[in-house]
């Protein structure tokens, strides 16, 4: 294997043989993980909302909510939109990861603005 290419390509033919040997063998399956997936994925969107809400109650800037775990959230759910649309042509999966990241960003544009406010407040309370 001397390049990407080849173990690309072998993961791809093992995969194919799991997703037969499942499909054969439990045609229940597919359909049971595509709803698991899509309601387990669609519902957490929802689960964004306390977040949000406790971010933008905040008064001290907002300092236990990590800017980058939420940066990474964002980027990891863009490019699985990217994923969904590219590789899968899969227009829901898409869907459903774009609502995650919209969260996502809504809670670092909360956290930002909320850092900068008390950033100028503690600025001229110091004078």
């Amino acid at each position: 294997m001397g390049d990407f290419s080849e173990l690309q390509m072998v993961l791809q033919l093992v995969g194919e043989d799991i997703r037969a040997y499942l499909s054969t063998t439990y045609p229940w399956l597919p359909i049971t993980v595509v709803a698991g997936f899509s309601l387990a994925n669609s519902i957490r969107v929802l689960a964004y909302v306390p977040q949000i809400l406790k971010a933008s109650r905040d008064e001290n800037g907002a300092t236990a909510i990590s800017f980058v775990t939420w940066g990474l959230f964002l980027l990891s759910h863009i490019t699985t939109v990217a994923y969904a649309l590219v590789q899968l042509a899969d227009v829901v999966m898409a869907f459903i990861f774009l609502g995650n990241a919209l969260a996502c960003l809504t809670i670092l544009v909360i956290v930002a603005a909320k850092r900068r406010r008390h950033s100028q407040a503690n600025s001229r309370a110091n004078g």
